[in-house]
Formats: C-alpha cells, sequence, structure tokens
C-alpha cells in the first residue's frame, strides 16, 4: 500500500511540473535498502546545475582572495626594498659629499688627473712616438762616399711629415768637379733605396728584448761577417746577445720583459744566476768561461767580459752571436730553413720586410730574396743647385733637397730598422760618423772667379 501512495505522489508531481512548462528528464530513482526500506533522490536537474554553479564560484572567490593576499605580500616586500635602498642612497650620497669634499682640499688634483689621462691614452703616445737617432743610420746610406761624395751643410727634420730637408754640396773629386752627374746619381740612388725592420728570437721562438741586443761595434759600424768559400765570398749581418745579462734569456727565471713604453718590468728575482753560480765548482765555472771566450771575436770578447765585470757571474755571462742574414746553404742541409724561407730551431732575425724562396738548379739551392719596404715612396724634390767654393776652396755643386721616408723607419714599435742600399739584397754599408756628414757650407761663386761661374756640365758629366 505504502509503495503505491509514493508512485502516485511522484506521479502527480512531475505532471504538476509538466503543466508549469518544466521539461523533466526522467526521474533517477535511486533505492537504497535500509531495513526493508527506500530513499528516492527527488533533486531535479535544476538544482543540481545550481550547486554546482555555486561551488565554482566559491572555489573562484577563494582563489582571488588567496591572489589578492600574495600581491599584498610581493607590493609589501617591494615597499620594503625601497625604503632599503633609499636609506643606502642616502649613506652613499652623505659619503660621496664627504669623498668630494676631500678631494677638493687635494692640493695635486688638478696634477693627478692630468697624469690619469695621459695614462689612459698610453698606446696611442705609444703608437705615436717617433726615433729621431734614426736619422743618421739612413744618411749614412743614402749618402754616397768615395768617388762622389755628397755633405750636407744644414739638416732640418720633419718627423711629422716624415721629411728630411737639407742644404748639401756635391764633390766630384775629379774634374770637371762641379757634375750634376753626381746630383742624378743621389736622387736615383735614393728611389732604389729599401729599409727593414722586425725582431730577433731564441730557437724557440721567444722574442727577445731590443736592449739585448748590440747590432754594432763600438765605433757604430754594422757587424759583418765575410765567409770565403770555394772561391766565392758572401756577407752576413750578425748581431750579439748579450744573453747572459740580468733579464736577457727568455728561458731563465730572471727573465725581463718591456712593456710598451720599452721600460723595464722584471718579472722574477736572480735566481737562474744563484742556482747555476751553486751546480759549478770555480774550477768548472772558468773553464767554461774560458770556452766561451775563446770562441768569440775580438768585440765579443770584449762584450763577454764587460758582463764578468758588471758583477754577473763566469757561469751566467754569455754573449751569442745571431745572423740577420740567414746562412741559406748551412741552415738549409740543417733543416733550420725551408725552400719557402720558414726558419725554425735556430736562433735568427725575424724580418717584417724581406722574405725568402728556394730552388733548385743542378743541384745546387739558389736563393733569392724579396724586399717589399721602400724607404721613400718617392723621389727626392732638387729645389735649386748653383755653382760654388767648398771651405777648402774646391769646385762643389750647392744644392738644396727635400726627402721624404716612409713613416714606419721612424716608429718607435718597429724594432731594429735599417736602411738597405741599392748596392746588395741585403748588406748595408757600415755607419758613417755623424762628422763625417757635415761640412761648412759652399759659398755661391763671386763675380770675380770666372772659372767656377763659367764651369758647368750636362747630366752625362760631360763639359
Amino acid at each position: 500500500m505504502f509503495d503505491k501512495i509514493k508512485t502516485w505522489v511522484v506521479k502527480e508531481y512531475r505532471e504538476t511540473l509538466k503543466n508549469f512548462g518544466v521539461k523533466l528528464k526522467e526521474p533517477e530513482t535511486m533505492m537504497t535498502e535500509q531495513k526493508s526500506s527506500y530513499e528516492i533522490s527527488l533533486v531535479p536537474e535544476v538544482k543540481r546545475n545550481m550547486i554546482k554553479a555555486m561551488k565554482f564560484r566559491n572555489i573562484l572567490l577563494f582563489c582571488c582572495i588567496v591572489l589578492m593576499a600574495v600581491s599584498g605580500g610581493i607590493v609589501m616586500v617591494m615597499v620594503s626594498v625601497w625604503e632599503g635602498q633609499n636609506i643606502t642612497m642616502s649613506g652613499q650620497d652623505s659619503r660621496m659629499k664627504a669623498m668630494s669634499d676631500k678631494l677638493s682640499n687635494y692640493g695635486s688634483l688638478s696634477e693627478f688627473l692630468t697624469i690619469q689621462k695621459q695614462l689612459s691614452q698610453i698606446n696611442q703616445i705609444v703608437d705615436d712616438k717617433k726615433v729621431l737617432s734614426r736619422v743618421f743610420p739612413v744618411l749614412s746610406v743614402i749618402l754616397p762616399e768615395g768617388p762622389d761624395t755628397i755633405s750636407l751643410s744644414e739638416l732640418t727634420v720633419n718627423l711629422d711629415e716624415n721629411t728630411l730637408i737639407f742644404d748639401a754640396q756635391a764633390d766630384a773629386k775629379v774634374s770637371p768637379y762641379i757634375d750634376y752627374r753626381v746630383l742624378e746619381s743621389f736622387r736615383k740612388g735614393v728611389s732604389l733605396m729599401k729599409y727593414d725592420y722586425g725582431r730577433y728570437v731564441t730557437a724557440d721562438g721567444d722574442e727577445i728584448p731590443s736592449r739585448c741586443m748590440v747590432e754594432a761595434d763600438a765605433n757604430g759600424n754594422t757587424l759583418i761577417e765575410e765567409d770565403k768559400n770555394n772561391g766565392t765570398s758572401s756577407k752576413y749581418i750578425y748581431a750579439y746577445w748579450t744573453k747572459g745579462k740580468l733579464g736577457c734569456d727568455p728561458a731563465r727565471e730572471d727573465f725581463v720583459v718591456e712593456d710598451e713604453e720599452g721600460d723595464e718590468v722584471e718579472t722574477n728575482t736572480n735566481q737562474g744566476t744563484q742556482n747555476n753560480q751553486n751546480s759549478q765548482s770555480n774550477e768548472q765555472a772558468q773553464a767554461a768561461y774560458d770556452a766561451k771566450l775563446n770562441a768569440l771575436d775580438d768585440y765579443g770578447k770584449e762584450l763577454l767580459t764587460q758582463q764578468v765585470d758588471s758583477g754577473i757571474s763566469l757561469a751566467q755571462a754569455e754573449v751569442v752571436k745571431i745572423y740577420r742574414s740567414p746562412r741559406f746553404s748551412e741552415w738549409y742541409k740543417a733543416g733550420y730553413m725551408t725552400e719557402d724561407g720558414a726558419i725554425s730551431d735556430v736562433n735568427h732575425f725575424e724580418s717584417q720586410c724581406i722574405s725568402y724562396t728556394g730552388a733548385e738548379a743542378s743541384g745546387t739551392m739558389k736563393w733569392v730574396s724579396t724586399n717589399d719596404c721602400m724607404l721613400s715612396a718617392e723621389d727626392p724634390i732638387i729645389r735649386d743647385s748653383s755653382n760654388g767654393r767648398d771651405s777648402s776652396g774646391n769646385l762643389v755643386l750647392r744644392f738644396s733637397a727635400t726627402l721624404t721616408l716612409e713613416p714606419a723607419v721612424f716608429e718607435f714599435k718597429n724594432k731594429h730598422v735599417m736602411a738597405i742600399s741599392p748596392s746588395g739584397q741585403n748588406v748595408t754599408d757600415s755607419y758613417r760618423q755623424v762628422e763625417g756628414m757635415f761640412a761648412e757650407r759652399a759659398a755661391d761663386c763671386s763675380d770675380s772667379d770666372v772659372i767656377c761661374t763659367t764651369t758647368s756640365t750636362d747630366s752625362g758629366g760631360e763639359q
């Protein structure tokens, strides 16, 4: 009876909802057996959807509240950081003001700032630095000696424009004395002259500081060795490496390098000298020193003796000859030099201008050197010339000229610069003494000096 009543109630309820226009699915009747009784879920679909929407709304509201709390915390942290930065910056401002006051009261501030500015430009200063003393080795090569001579009476050097401006006098030494051929020969000779620069390196390829190389004797003459073999004569330019001096051997602990200004920067103490000295007895050191001394020529012996006199030990003292001109045949046979001119495993000079190539012909290796560094990019400019007499009364040709040299010749950063005459591949004449380059200015011909005023020659030297 109870079941019928429940069925009727449900039916009437559904009919009532349908009359109101509510679309209903078939009711889900969930029957649970509980002590022989049943429960029926009468919650419609609309109400269940509303319940789900309310749950979603509550979850979304909760997430928003959490997000707002987190954002508020972040804002509080940022405000704290900002306040901390303000406090720190305030302290720094006070410190900077105190330091500014201290600097303002520093009496040598202007000098300090000037030095600081110069230090910041040190690289540019080194690049722009010029070496005036290189003028004289250049002049010693371009001024002819012998039957035809040219002496300077006045010289002006402009390192900014790399020019030599001079008044000079040409003397042919033989009749007709005033010979324009001398001047023409000088002009053409200068246009053929070249120069060379580079660095000396050890067999391991380490650069040897310039201050450790001696390239001329006590009289200023280039060191040249003449080798006569099988009826032929070869000349080799060489230099002495004062290896025993403090800081001159890259393989030793007391090696000293040069900074960009050429100043010495010591890297270690002279431990190598002391260790080497202690490892040998006095007799052994003396015997080794005598062997070194006997292997040198007179000037090399003088350099080695100077080292010992300066306080360098017998074991440490050493002078090594390094060839600037390659010993082609000897080095090629020993494997120090290849056919393309590469040199290794021997002390040598690394040229920045000269390259070497070898080619075998009739069983003999022939070597050719190529130099791409011209001393002057243009011929000398002869401004004027006239007949005159020198201080001894000899007839001479007075002239003025301007010679423009390549900038690299005077640049400090280029080491071991050497002017090369056109008379040889890579052999220069000896340095001329400075006093030999100059002479008292010749006087113009007087009106009464008929011989001086009437003597004339053409460029071929004929009257």
